[in-house]
Formats: structure tokens, sequence, C-alpha cells
């Protein structure tokens, strides 16, 4: 691997939170906390975020046998030409019915996308959520959606959100959080790790030149919701300005291809569920 600053500062991290890991029953310290079973984040005061931005995040919820998905994800594709860095999807397969996998095809389907099917209790796909408003649910082609994206990215993002990452078989990532505002609400922090490049068969619409593509292309798939599927609380004060910096390590899974992959991480009102804002990387690998 070529020396990076990145990778010097994960190399010391990395080796800290090992120790973590490893200490079995040792009192966890007031600035870390587990976010789930044998993941521990380590936070510490960071530094501002240069230039702030407000993201929105679209949980879509799909499955391979669905007829109509290919149009939602032909809405969604446009959506990220029109805002580009400013859109974060997550694709969810939905755990039965149409997300059920062909006989011998790749399955997709996570305990944590079951989790947040079950909270919207979707029946029907595709569906889509902005930001967490389960009040408005998008479905079939969506082509009201992008405008409703666009909208959503107005204005001042009460908290700002950067995420990097950087390994192979383990995966370290830095978290920074900055709030521009000040916030009384409790949040939350929720990290999942996303596969793009993903072929496996779908079920195409009526009209398509063929019934079932082999060769279909699935982007931004769940494959691991790396805290639990409600995240996790965010230790802070909520005063505007406080910097904060979040670290840890955890182990993809093991057919994922990081080079495909990156990290999303977003931070929500524990009450509502809404999502203040997101945000997503590349995951960094050894050359």
């Amino acid at each position: 691997m070529k020396n990076h600053p990145f990778s010097s500062r994960f190399a010391a991290f990395a080796l800290s939170v090992a120790a973590l890991i490893f200490a079995g029953c040792d009192k966890i310290s007031p600035d870390e906390y587990t976010l789930f079973d044998g993941l521990v984040v380590s936070w510490s005061t960071g530094t501002p975020i240069d230039s702030p931005q407000k993201r929105v995040l679209v949980e879509k919820f799909t499955g391979p046998k669905c007829t109509n998905c290919p149009m939602a994800d032909r809405t969604l594709d446009e959506a990220h030409r029109q805002v580009g860095d400013n859109l974060v999807t997550i694709s969810v397969n939905t755990p039965d019915g149409q997300g059920v996998p062909y006989p011998g095809q790749p399955d997709m389907r996570t305990d944590g996308g079951t989790a947040w099917c079950n909270h919207y209790g979707v029946s029907e796909i595709p569906a889509a959520f902005i930001n967490r408003n389960a009040d408005v649910k998008y479905s079939g082609a969506m082509e009201n959606i992008v405008g409703d994206i666009r909208t959503a990215i107005q204005g001042t993002p009460v908290v700002a959100l950067e995420v990097e990452a950087e390994g192979d078989a383990q995966v370290a990532a830095r978290i920074r959080v900055q709030f521009l505002e000040d916030c009384s609400d409790e949040l939350t922090l929720t990290v999942a790790l996303l596969e793009d490049s993903l072929v496996y068969l779908q079920a195409m619409p009526a009209g398509s030149p063929v019934v079932r593509d082999s060769n279909y292309v699935h982007n931004h798939m769940l494959r691991q919701v790396v805290t639990s599927p409600w995240g996790s609380d965010l230790q802070a004060t909520g005063k505007a300005g406080e910097c904060l910096l979040g670290q840890f390590t955890f182990v993809p899974p093991a057919d994922a291809k990081l080079k495909n992959c990156h990290l999303v991480a977003f931070v929500s009102d524990k009450a509502s569920r809404r999502v203040l804002n997101s945000a997503s990387c590349n995951i960094r690998q050894g050359e």
C-alpha cells in the first residue's frame, strides 16, 4: 500500500480498536460506546467540515422479481444525474414476495433491510421514502420523486456530516459530525455498507425485449447495516459549532467486492427517525 495520510491515521486507529475488541469485559470509557455486540466506536473532539453539504437520503425497496422496479431504478438514476453527490440512495431487497431471489441467484436480503421494511410496512414494491418521512411514499415509476429530492436538498442542514473509510478484510471508518444549529433532540448515527455493479437476474417490465434480464446491473444495494438497524445514540451536547469525530472498524461480508462498495452514514432524530443529513464515500483499498 502506498503511504497516505489517511492510511497512517487509520493504522494507529485500527490497532487501538483491535485492543478494545479483544479486551473482553473491560469497561468502556465515557468517550466510547458499543454500536452493537463486538463493534466499538471511539468518539473525540473533531474539526469543522470545510464545505457542509445538505444531502437527501432515499431508501428504495425493491426485489429481483419486481417487474416495475427497473423503472424506479431509471428514475433514481436520473435523480443522481441531476443532483450528483447530494443524493444518497439505498436499495433494500424486501424479505419476502418479490424480494426472494430466483433459484441459484444471489440473496441480497439483510436483517437490517428487513427491519426497515417492517418499519415502513412495505407490502408492494417498488416503494421509496425521502429522509425517512414515512408519511410520503413513492411507488411505481416514481416520476414525482426527482422534483421532491431537489426541494429537500434546499436550505442549511442542522448537522453537517462526512465519512471516509479504508480497508480490505477489515474496514476502518471515520465519521465527522458538526452541529450547524442548536439541536436539543436526541440523535442517532446509522452506518451501512452498499455495493454497486451487482449482476444477477431481474424481472423486467411488460414490453421489454426479455422477461428476465440475467445481465441486469443492481446499484446502491444494501449489503450490511454496520450499526444496529436504528443506529446508535450520538453523544453530543447539540450546541451549534460542536464538532465530533467517530472512529470504528468492521468486517464486511466475505463476498462483497469492496472496490464496488461504499459506506453510507446518516444522522436521524431518535423519536421520529427522520433523517437530518447523510453522507457517502468509497472505500480506499491497498494497492
